[in-house]
């Protein structure tokens, strides 16, 4: 597991200052479902507002090359299918083309599955090839399977000095979660509530976008009781697994199919308020 701090400096920290987290993950660049416009639009949108960072949720690229028994040269996205032979590294390629206008708002990278395969069986680091062909900074870590990540706000009080101020703890991994059904997903999140300590819980790999709030109830050091609140995510994919004309594992599976997109996390340092919506 990972431990990764990330220190957020802030001119000014108000009551009605909001941040985003947008988890963004499960890909399948090279896929013919991959959903490339969507994508696109979402990266657009983090490189124009303020205040949004993002983490690298994992599968990234659908990495199913020709000596794969899972491959099917139906369900490669027509854009890639002369490019077999150097198909993993097209893939990501691409990828860092269409996330560099985010890069310095990347707060970390997940490996997935379909990356692990990769780089298990072809020793390929899909994670550290999209790391370094996005030019990352050292401080962005790559974050393995699991991490806590420590978001500090720091609110410049002048020139010379800064004084931290609010902190929120993200628990993130791509995880591997089984069950066709929504609720097997929440329910392992909320089982990680038990294990980790943290405001926030993402877990990626279902492809399905499903959000749920809860509340915690604790002594403070006046022995005062308090409410914390906690948020879960699954955080959705780019990948739409029934397409025309086209093939997938998800269709031959008949696995239900998915609505492409993020879940958006909002926070706000002086309330310590989180807000998530799908």
């Amino acid at each position: 597991m990972k431990v990764n701090k990330i220190d957020i400096k802030c001119k000014e920290l108000k009551s009605n200052s909001w941040f985003y987290v947008i988890p963004i993950g499960d890909i399948h660049i090279g896929n013919i479902g991959f959903d490339e416009q969507k994508l696109r639009r979402l990266v657009k949108w983090i490189s124009e507002k303020e205040n949004v960072f993002w983490i690298g949720m994992g599968d990234y690229c659908e990495c199913i090359t020709l000596s794969d028994k899972r491959f099917d040269i139906k369900s490669i996205d027509p854009q890639f299918r002369d490019k077999l032979d150097n198909l993993v590294p097209s893939q990501v390629a691409l990828l860092a083309e269409i996330l560099a206008p985010i890069k310095d708002k990347c707060i970390g990278l997940h490996e997935g599955n379909h990356d692990r395969k990769v780089r298990l069986k072809w020793q390929y680091d899909v994670v550290y090839e999209l790391w370094r062909a996005l030019g990352c900074k050292e401080s962005i870590k790559i974050l393995q399977d699991s991490a806590i990540t420590r978001l500090r706000f720091i609110r410049l009080v002048n020139t010379n000095s800064k004084t931290p101020s609010y902190t929120f703890d993200i628990f993130s991994t791509h995880g591997n979660v089984g069950g066709r059904k929504g609720g097997a997903k929440i329910n392992r999140l909320e089982d990680c509530i038990g294990f980790f300590d943290a405001d926030i819980y993402l877990i990626a790999h279902s492809h399905i976008k499903a959000t749920e709030s809860k509340c915690v109830v604790y002594a403070d050091q006046n022995m005062n009781l308090q409410h914390k609140k906690k948020v879960l995510a699954v955080t959705g994919c780019f990948l739409n697994g029934y397409v025309q004309d086209g093939s997938s594992y998800v269709e031959q599976m008949m696995l239900p199919p998915t609505a492409t997109g993020v879940v958006k996390i909002m926070l706000n340092p002086r309330k310590h308020d989180i807000h998530i919506s799908e």
